[in-house]
């Protein structure tokens, strides 16, 4: 199907402009009636199999290899959107307490998740119980520096596992944590250390600490984290997560985006097992 996202555009010359951002826009002119091309655009609405279409366009009066050249100029400029991917997750647990965790819930259930909450450490007479009750993603919100035992259950239940949270007027995103398939929290603490020794007692000193931000700085952060939540959950394979093996750090007041690599620490481990 044409993706929902272009706009369809009419020339005067009768040519079609197919979306109207400078440097992706696209025209085409098939060969045939210039005023059944909107009519054989309307046969792209997801309705229709490739046969089904081809046939269809015949009738508008344009030829089999016009139509399949249309479809695959189409295809090449990626404005064909493929078939609605069934969700590869049911459940997203956002595990924090704070105005993150407020506004990535709602997010959530308007992708069409399945959300849950909890905000204690998973044990007797707590809210979250990874291992008995599995969520399908746990996104660690708010928290500067997650609970390490926290941080293990997860792993050791090979848990996925996406850390949100306000560090210094930065909405800071990810990693995201595959166990046994990327690099893990404990990575990125072992690097940091590396460079930073004295890292371990400043990371404990940010336990149970929440970040600042405006009300428009959690908006954004929150934005940032529900799209990769939502391509994790609907995306292609030829379109990853931005957060493997990575943080998206973005400046509140800029705005600026990074993207900081935090790979596999040859210490860590977390791989040995995979």
């Amino acid at each position: 199907m044409l993706h929902p996202r272009i706009t369809v555009l009419m020339r005067p010359n009768g040519a079609v402009q197919l979306g109207w951002n400078p440097e992706g826009a696209v025209l085409v002119q098939p060969p045939g009636p210039a005023e059944a091309v909107p009519a054989l655009l309307r046969l792209l609405d997801g309705s229709r199999t490739e046969a089904e279409i081809l046939w269809q366009a015949r009738e508008l009066g344009f030829g089999t290899d016009t139509t399949q050249s249309l479809l695959d100029q189409l295809a090449v400029a990626d404005l064909l959107a493929a078939d609605e991917p069934h969700s590869r997750l049911h459940t997203v647990r956002i595990h924090g307490r704070g105005p993150l965790a407020d506004a990535m819930l709602t997010g959530v259930r308007r992708i069409g998740l399945r959300a849950k909450h909890s905000h204690d450490r998973p044990g007797a007479g707590s809210d979250a119980k990874f291992g008995a009750e599995r969520p399908d993603l746990v996104v660690l919100s708010d928290a500067l520096v997650p609970d390490p035992g926290l941080v293990a259950e997860l792993a050791r239940h090979r848990i996925p596992h996406l850390q949100v949270r306000i560090r210094d007027g930065h909405g800071v995103v990810g990693p995201l944590v595959l166990p046994g398939q990327t690099s893990c929290l404990r990575c990125a603490d072992l690097h940091r250390t590396d460079c930073e020794p004295d890292w371990p007692p400043l990371a404990a000193q940010l336990l149970g600490r929440v970040g600042y931000a405006s009300p428009a700085g959690i908006a954004v952060t929150a934005a940032l984290a529900l799209k990769e939540i939502e391509t994790v959950c609907f995306g292609r394979a030829e379109h990853p997560p931005a957060t493997l093996n990575a943080t998206l750090e973005l400046d509140l007041d800029t705005p600026h985006l990074d993207r900081r690599a935090w790979p596999a620490h040859p210490s860590c481990g977390c791989g040995d097992n995979a």
